[in-house]
């Protein structure tokens, strides 16, 4: 079983906060859109930077620095 926790290595560590962030403001983005009523056709697509940010920061087969 893969463990996912929070990496050291400071690569790593900076995709986390990217993924992490991306996905804050893509929430935000999409709350803001449904309380005016704009749709957004292509949200789902929008989700897999930050996603992939942040399994690329989190998952050891994706860090590009490995962790000890």
């Amino acid at each position: 079983m893969m463990k996912l926790r929070f990496p050291k290595r400071w690569l790593n560590r900076t995709f986390c906060y990217v993924g992490i962030f991306g996905l804050v403001f893509q929430g935000t983005a999409a709350i803001h859109a449904w309380w005016n009523q704009i749709p957004i056709d292509y949200f789902w697509p929008l989700l897999l930077a930050p996603v992939l940010c942040l399994a690329s920061g989190l998952m050891p087969l994706l860090q590009l620095q490995k962790e000890p």
